[in-house]
Parts: C-alpha cells; structure tokens; sequence
C-alpha cells in the first residue's frame, strides 16, 4: 500500500530531480520516493548511506567501497560474530553491527544482492565484457605462496 504525498520543489531542484530520474529510467514521482526512502534509511541507520552502482542503487558501508552484501558475504563467514567480522574489515565493532543492523532489517535486499553476485561466473561476464579472458592458476602456485 503506498500514499500520495504532494510536496512543492524550487524550479532548479525538479528540473535536477527530472535528469536524475532520467539516468535512473524512472518517473520523477518514482525517484522522489527512493530519494526518500533511501535518506530515511540514512538517517535511521548509522554508517549507511546510498551511492549508484553498476547494478543500481545500492547501500554502501560509510568510508569504504564495500556494500551492506558485500561485508554479509564476509559476516556469513565469521558466523555472524561482531568482533571477528571487525577484525577481518579492520574497522570498530560499530561499523560492522550497523552492516548487521541493516541487513536484519532488510533481509531480501541483501539476499537478493548475495545471490545475483553468486550467480555471475565466467560465462555471465564474457558475455558482458566480451574481451575479459580466463586465467588459469594451478592450486599448487596458490599453495607456495601461503
């Protein structure tokens, strides 16, 4: 269920919010509401805050290149366990609890995130960066180096 919210822009900020709409192919009306969303989001959760991707809209982790799926993929591996998961990043407890805030509160954006990056393999990416080439390392090179 949603609501009309009717609220007046300057000239400039609907004409920015018209071009803004137009990289994103949606209507004005439509990228005002993720506009919203997202600085609610914001707002609601420290250490979130929402770039584009190649992919989308996306929320990234505060001071890094590193989505909320991202630093999940990671987390899953350290059995969820806070002080771990800041030790691999390297960063306080509180930036990675804010990454596990968020994903508990939206669990199918980071479920969905985790899957279509599972899902992308070499065929997937030759046949959107026709150039990209397979290199083959034996695991025994990958052994000697540990």
């Amino acid at each position: 269920m949603s609501q009309v919210v009717s609220t007046r822009l300057p000239d400039d900020t609907a004409e920015r919010l018209k071009r803004f709409a137009r990289r994103l192919g949606k209507t004005p009306s439509e990228t005002g509401a993720i506009l919203i969303e997202e600085s609610l989001r914001e707002a609601e959760f420290a250490f979130i805050e929402f770039r584009n991707s190649p992919v989308g809209r996306c929320a990234y982790m505060k001071n890094s290149n590193l989505t909320v799926w991202q630093v999940m993929i990671i987390a899953q591996k350290y059995d969820l366990q806070p002080n771990k998961i800041a030790q691999h990043f390297q960063r306080p407890q509180e930036w990675v609890l804010a990454a596990l805030n968020y994903s508990e509160a939206y669990p199918l954006e980071i479920e969905d995130a985790i899957s279509d990056y599972q899902a992308l393999n070499y065929t997937a990416l030759k046949r959107i960066l026709p150039q990209v080439e397979l290199i083959k390392v034996p695991s025994e090179v990958l052994l000697e180096e540990e």
